[in-house]
């Protein structure tokens, strides 16, 4: 099969390097409009300021994938599957449009010395040699005009540099004041940056292929350098006659166009369904993900919208984004401060749930941050409030990979890797879309310190099967934290097998067999026995309500097991009014402390009927004179599951008989 991939940016290169992966025989061709090969467009301040070279942030690109540079695609003739730029035709069995975006700019600004744009290698040579001894003018206040302000902030060719925004906030309408203003101080503190706000270029003198000087509502600016960051469109203009198009090229959820053999993939394509045009790298992978599955056919896999998550780390701050698709402007808004630490955390609600979470300087985990989007859960702020300071796994450093700042030191340390090349065997951090790979490169050079020589080095196959383990055994530590008057020991366990004469052998071929089904290294076969003995450590309360105690009395008069062999080997009967020693407040203490600390963890069992008339006043019961009803509801709210013995608690049995005064359900 020939695919023909149009685009040379981080979508494309993906696409062919994963399609590639999964077929090696497959002939793929990627087709580029610029002189350059594939690079990280999210690095490119590091071509500015002279930091490193184009080769530098290149991309890996299979090397058995052909790469055709300056090829401008102009026409597609879809009846013979070619595609055409000026100089070359192309064929193909399946085309992939992988365009990107195209910056915005006020006005035209093509044979302008002093202005630029901000998307590609070139507009940064323009920059990088443009800027010295003029008053650099950046329009718009995106994340990646912010991180060029920064970078421009250090260079010392600059001497001034006037931020212009038409609105009244930096980075997002949505912030609040407190947020812009501890964006704007780390900025402006230096006094080369200022920043107008409300105002916009309203004239401009050129002479000479040159600006002399700019208008605005508010300034006049002298000899500028003017670099547009206002926004992007979709690159589609050579398309637009030949698919269909919205705001991006149209595709179902397989990121296939009304054509068969032509697919679209990230911003330069529209998810019809959704009306969804991709904005982050996360975003352009899984619909490259979605469009190889459908290619391939390889358990196709349709597009969903999911969480994003979104870094910008500049000078003095730190700012994560957590947003839900759902996000709209009809929120309510949490601010959780420290004037001293200079963090904000900003929480988005909508009907108690949080929709987006927006942090400057935070230390929350950004993971459950997303986890609590995704499930839509209502939020605890309490809770929120609590877990406000960092964790132990310090800073998250890769959103796409959710990799955190200790999670690199601990595998330096364990595996004594010494550069980013190393890692790539243990982790994918830094490598999805590339905007950490700096941090990541950064963290790996100031542990080099921490590494014992003397240690045995890890594989990465060591350090997998142990995450897999940490990862079973929480599981696991889930049916272990004991009740508190639960001693439940192994020897309880084999005194059970005992009593039914089952022999520990067989024990342990039912492991083995729970093991492999469970598709886990036969290493995994110690934690699954020990949660065999962690099952007997679920709590029970037996609740006897309107009943003649029948049923308990034919549990107490059980044989093989008995009933001392179920209490002691079996379960932790940690409430029943009958068998129990506690009585009196002692005995509610002990049910009132099950309820409360052990929620989701205990079985309810109730016996007998519920009296419902006049509010369930027929039957009270303990030193506070609660209510059947009210004691079943109270018990039952956070059991894990809910047993009915017996007629009585099944229909009301006898209870229940005509007239039923009690109203005995």
């Amino acid at each position: 099969m020939r695919v023909v991939i149009v685009g040379g940016g981080i979508a494309a290169v993906y696409l062919a390097n994963n399609l590639k992966k999964h077929n090696s025989s497959l002939e793929i061709t990627v087709l580029s409009d610029e002189k350059y090969p594939p690079y990280d467009r999210i690095h490119l301040c590091r071509l500015v300021d002279g930091s490193d070279s184009v080769s530098g942030i290149s991309l890996h690109l299979d090397p058995t994938v052909k790469l055709e540079l300056n090829q401008k695609i102009s026409k597609i003739e879809r009846e013979n599957r070619r595609v055409f730029s000026k100089s070359a035709m192309f064929s193909y069995d399946k085309l992939i449009i992988a365009t990107g975006s195209l910056p915005a700019s006020l006005f035209d600004i093509d044979n302008i010395k002093n202005a630029a744009l901000f998307r590609s290698a070139t507009d940064c040579e323009n920059i990088k040699n443009g800027v010295a001894g003029r008053e650099v003018v950046i329009v718009g206040s995106g994340p990646i005009g912010l991180e060029l302000l920064e970078t421009l902030n250090k260079m010392e060719s600059v001497k001034s540099i006037t931020l212009l925004l038409r609105s009244k906030y930096l980075y997002n309408k949505h912030l609040s004041i407190d947020s812009i203003k501890t964006i704007e101080e780390c900025y402006t503190k230096g006094g080369k940056i200022s920043i107008s706000y409300e105002d916009e270029i309203v004239d401009k003198v050129v002479q000479n292929s040159e600006i002399i000087s700019l208008q605005t509502k508010k300034l006049n600016i002298k000899n500028p350098f003017l670099i547009f960051g206002v926004g992007i469109k979709p690159n589609i203009e050579a398309f637009k006659d030949t698919l269909k198009c919205n705001r991006g090229i149209l595709t179902n959820r397989y990121m296939q166009s009304e054509d068969e053999n032509i697919y679209a993939v990230g911003e330069c394509a529209e998810v019809e369904e959704f009306g969804f045009v991709a904005g982050h790298v996360k975003e352009c992978t899984t619909e490259a993900d979605s469009a190889i599955s459908h290619i391939l056919q390889s358990e196709p896999k349709e597009f969903e919208l999911e969480v994003s998550i979104d870094m910008l780390k500049v000078g003095e701050f730190d700012l994560v984004e957590v947003n839900s698709p759902k996000f709209s402007g009809d929120y309510e808004k949490v601010l959780i401060s420290s004037k001293k630490e200079n963090r904000i955390d900003e929480y988005f609600l909508n009907k108690n749930s949080l929709t987006r979470f927006i942090g400057i300087n935070s230390n929350v985990d950004v993971g459950y941050i997303e986890t609590l989007i995704n499930s839509g859960e209502e939020v605890d702020i309490n809770y929120l409030y609590e877990n406000r300071l960092i964790g132990e796994r310090g800073r998250l450093i890769c959103s796409c990979e959710h990799v955190y700042y200790q999670d690199i030191v601990d595998i330096v340390t364990s595996s004594a890797i010494s550069s980013f090349a190393e890692l790539a065997d243990f982790s994918q951090a830094g490598r999805v879309c590339g905007r950490c790979k700096i941090m990541v490169q950064d963290v790996i050079k100031e542990s080099q310190h921490l590494i014992n020589p003397n240690m045995p080095r890890k594989s990465a196959e060591d350090i997998k099967r142990e995450r897999e383990i940490a990862e079973v055994q929480k599981r696991i530590d889930k049916f272990n934290t004991l009740h508190p008057r639960n001693n439940l020991t192994t020897d309880n366990l084999d005194s059970a097998m005992e009593s039914l004469d089952i022999g520990k052998h067989e024990v342990n071929s039912w492991v083995s067999m729970v093991t492999a089904s469970m598709q886990l290294h036969p290493n995994f076969e110690q934690v699954v026995d020990g949660a065999v003995c962690a099952l007997n450590k679920v709590p029970v309360i037996w609740l006897e309500l309107a009943d003649c105690s029948g049923n308990s009395e034919a549990f107490i008069k059980s044989t093989n097991p008995a009933i001392e062999d179920i209490i002691f080997d079996y379960v932790s009967l940690d409430y029943h009014e009958l068998l129990m020693s506690a009585s009196g407040d002692q005995s509610e203490t002990i049910l009132e402390d099950i309820v409360a600390n052990q929620k989701g963890e205990y079985i309810l069992i109730v016996e007998g009927a519920v009296p419902m008339a006049m509010d369930g006043k027929y039957l009270r019961i303990g030193p506070k004179g609660e209510t059947g009803v009210e004691l079943l509801q109270k018990c039952a709210k956070d059991a894990a599951l809910v047993l009915a013995v017996g007629s009585c608690a099944l229909d009301g049995g006898i209870v229940a008989a005509e007239p039923n005064p009690t109203g005995a359900v």
